[in-house]
């Protein structure tokens, strides 16, 4: 006895697909009645029938070979039924007679009738769900055999396919419906079309875009219609393409393009086109949006940004923002001269440059304003300080705070700096100046107070190196009293600087404050390779000034390239004055101090250079008169000795009134044009024997032709007489002595080179000072007053000339070098 499972018959799912399946068979036009009437016919039975079973009731779908009055009961309930069980077993069931098994003579009866014989095969869906099934019956018992079994299995397979076919009908049909809706109350237009143009779907919102009906659109020409004029030839040839097969270029995107409504007004609109193969062939469609107001929202919003682009490029202060995930989004013009670089996307905590704070100390990523702004704090007034590489250092105040919208969702943070670099350096210098006056307060001398002076303004600067220079009058050059260099760079101590080399010499030459924002890429004047080479950038030189003029220049080299500061200019000639009253206080107590030692060694010439000759004179007079020795041999050698020591004694007095008449400017010289070249060569000439007799080599090179001057001649020729005089009585025997004459049109050059004992390094300051001479020329017994250069350089001084001297180093001698003017008719 086959088994009734009532939970199969109840389940939930099987039930609904039973009712779609009981709906379509009813409303079906495939005749159902004549697959029950196959299935009886197949088996030669007299009742065949199609029915559904539900958790309680039998329906019947289709019937053959009722009796009359049996043709109309739809539904029987299930407990009578068969049925029941081929749906709970899932299988077929067979039964020849019923009045043999007791368990089913209950269940004999279908639509009102007892059964004997049943057959039935389970019917079902495209699912999987049993429904029903497909049953012949007859009123007296059968055997039914295999062919009867497949037979109605058949019948029930072609019941199957019926019903997935109306299941099919119905989907389409409700996709159409479900499509027909969509369309109709879609916000976009949607436009079908053939690919000749011809419009055959036009919805409800494609009438309000461009004001046709369905009925007046449906059938027309799409370019008539919507296209604007100068976009219809390109329209048609991309139809004419498609219909050729040519490959859709531009289908499944969005595009923005233009459209025309039926009042001719043109409007922008974003399309989606499709090219859909049908059974027909290809035809298209598009979904078109009006975004006119999209548009102009959009150029407002533009228009906004544009406005607030340039409001913000035009102010002196930088901003950043971040978006809501700490991205870099915006940088203004200012804060990309900041930085460097615009805003990269890049979260702030991996923006690179080197941060600080005011009094050093690397600041963290995570302690930037910005940042910190972002995590939810309001900043003010914070400082820090930036240095990129090659760029200067450049000091903040920054106020920052997070940017939220009205429900208090981040949006990201902004930042704003406000640079105050010149400020914090004014202030910087301000306090560096004090430290300066009391540095120079302790020191007794520049030379000594360099150092410390120059790591001071340095520091103060962040500028890395710092050199002193003081004028060396009589060498004329500039040198080195002091440098400063901060760890890390090794620069070797400077040589001399010429007037106008360098950034030093052009500020000595000028007497202005020279700046160079790069000295390695300056002209060959104010290039300054050995800064250069080792990665200093900016130089500027501010000259010391005290009564007589420049009297030497403080330097500072940068890192990096900077324009000039007037204001830092300005700091620093405060500093470069301090210096210059320094000296000036220290030159009153040098000149006191030398005009003691010009007391000093007045006293020691009046007591040796003229109580020598006065006691010669003196002893042979009184040789004269009181020996009585009347040989005229002696008596003419004692005169001789006489007139000789007047003659030192009247030179020596000549040479003090002629140095004090220089200088006091009573003495006049008598000025008229010579040849300096004739002067050189007579004054060469009346000192070859001397030179001769101690087996000098003596070189003089002079011009070709005339040498022209206007001064002195006399006093000029004095000049000539000292140098060469001086070179050949100090030059050991043996030695060189050059003397060479150069002539253009700015004036003469007379250079007098020696391999002579030379002057000692410490004593050259004072070579030009009167009755000054050298420790090692006193050592060596050399007699002399001490006048011959003093006298020298007034006279060269007052014929608008220069008397320069410098050594040789390592080598013996010196060079003295002259220059005089051309002469001017």
């Amino acid at each position: 006895m086959p088994q009734l499972d009532i939970g199969v018959l109840t389940q939930p799912g099987r039930l609904r697909a039973l009712r779609r399946a009981h709906l379509l068979l009813s409303s079906s036009s495939a005749p159902v009645d004549g697959l029950a009437r196959l299935a009886a016919r197949s088996v030669v039975a007299p009742v065949g029938l199609l029915t559904l079973v539900d958790d309680e009731r039998m329906h019947v779908i289709g019937r053959h070979g009722l009796p009359p009055d049996l043709e109309r009961v739809n539904a029987e309930p299930a407990t009578s039924s068969f049925c029941q069980f081929v749906v709970s077993n899932d299988a077929p069931l067979v039964v020849s007679d019923a009045r043999e098994d007791p368990a089913l003579r209950d269940f004999g009866v279908v639509v009102g009738r007892h059964v004997t014989a049943y057959l039935g095969q389970p019917v079902h869906d495209a699912a999987g769900h049993t429904l029903g099934a497909v049953c012949v019956t007859d009123s007296v018992p059968r055997h039914w055999t295999d062919d009867d079994i497949a037979a109605i299995a058949e019948c029930a397979g072609l019941i199957e396919v019926m019903l997935a076919a109306e299941t099919s009908r119905e989907d389409i049909a409700l996709a159409a419906a479900e499509t027909d809706a969509v369309l109709e109350t879609a916000l976009e237009a949607f436009v079908a079309i053939e690919l000749s143009g011809e419009i055959t779907r036009w919805n409800r919102a494609a009438e309000r875009a461009f004001g046709w009906t369905a009925a007046e659109a449906v059938g027309k020409q799409v370019h008539e219609l919507i296209i604007p004029e100068r976009f219809r030839a390109a329209h048609r040839a991309g139809l004419m393409r498609l219909l050729r097969g040519g490959v859709p270029r531009l289908i499944g995107q969005r595009l923005q393009l233009y459209a025309v409504n039926r009042a001719g007004t043109e409007f922008p609109i974003e399309i989606t086109l499709n090219v859909v193969e049908g059974p027909l062939g290809r035809h298209a469609h598009a979904f078109i949006y009006d975004i006119s107001e999209r548009v102009t929202a959009e150029r407002q919003l533009a228009r906004e940004r544009h406005f607030l682009a340039a409001l913000l490029d035009n102010l002196d202060v930088g901003v950043v923002a971040t978006d809501e995930r700490g991205r870099l989004i915006l940088f203004n013009r200012a804060m990309r001269d900041i930085t460097g670089h615009d805003a990269d996307g890049s979260t702030s905590e991996a923006w690179t440059g080197v941060r600080s704070a005011p009094g050093g100390g690397t600041i963290s990523s995570a302690e930037m304003p910005l940042t910190r702004a972002f995590k939810g704090e309001h900043i003010r007034d914070a400082e820090f300080v930036i240095h990129l590489p090659d760029r200067p250092r450049r000091s903040f105040t920054v106020n920052a705070q997070p940017i939220r919208d009205s429900d208090g969702t981040r949006l990201g943070a902004v930042a704003a700096l406000h640079e105050v670099t010149e400020r914090r350096r004014a202030q910087r210098l301000i306090e560096c100046e004090l430290a300066v006056s009391k540095i120079l307060e302790q020191a007794p001398t520049i030379e000594a107070a360099g150092p410390e002076l120059l790591e001071t303004v340095a520091r103060t600067l962040h500028w890395p190196h710092a050199e002193m220079w003081l004028v060396d009058r009589v060498g004329n050059v500039l040198r080195n009293a002091a440098m400063w260099t901060e760890p890390g760079y090794e620069i070797p101590a400077p040589d001399p600087l010429a007037l106008g080399k360098g950034v030093s010499g052009v500020a000595w030459e000028t007497g202005q404050p020279t700046w160079i924002p790069d000295i390695s890429a300056s002209t060959s004047r104010l290039n300054v390779p050995s800064l250069a080479k080792h990665g200093l950038r900016v130089g500027l030189a501010i000259p010391i000034r005290d009564g007589n003029g420049v009297t030497g220049t403080l330097s500072f080299f940068g890192d990096a390239a900077e324009e000039p500061e007037q204001s830092l200019i300005a700091l620093l000639s405060g500093i470069a004055a301090h210096v210059g009253q320094f000296m000036v206080r220290r030159g009153a107590e040098d000149l006191a101090k030398q005009l003691a030692r010009t007391k000093d060694e007045f006293i020691a010439l009046v007591g040796h250079e003229l109580r020598t000759p006065l006691t010669s004179i003196s002893s042979y007079t009184e040789l004269l008169l009181h020996d009585g020795d009347d040989d005229p041999a002696t008596r003419e050698e004692f005169l001789a000795v006489i007139a000789r020591n007047a003659e030192n004694l009247r030179a020596i007095i000549d040479d003090l009134l002629d140095l004090a008449g220089l200088e006091s400017g009573y003495v006049t010289m008598v000025e008229r044009p010579l040849d300096f070249a004739a002067v050189v060569r007579d004054v060469a000439d009346a000192n070859a024997q001397a030179a001769s007799e101690k087996d000098l080599d003596v070189s003089v090179v002079l011009p070709d032709g005339p040498a022209p001057v206007s001064g002195d001649q006399a006093r000029l020729r004095k000049v000539v007489d000292h140098l060469i005089t001086n070179a050949v009585k100090f030059t050991p025997a043996g030695g060189r002595v050059e003397i060479r004459l150069d002539s253009d049109v700015a004036g003469v050059k007379l250079s007098v080179v020696d391999t002579g004992v030379g002057i000692p390094q410490e004593e050259r300051s004072r070579l030009f000072e009167r009755f000054f001479r050298g420790s090692n020329i006193r050592n060596l017994g050399v007699p002399g007053t001490g006048l011959g250069l003093a006298i020298s350089r007034t006279v060269v001084e007052r014929h608008g000339g220069t008397i320069t001297v410098t050594d040789h180093g390592d080598k013996p001698g010196t060079t003295f070098e002259v220059r005089l003017p051309a002469y001017c008719a």
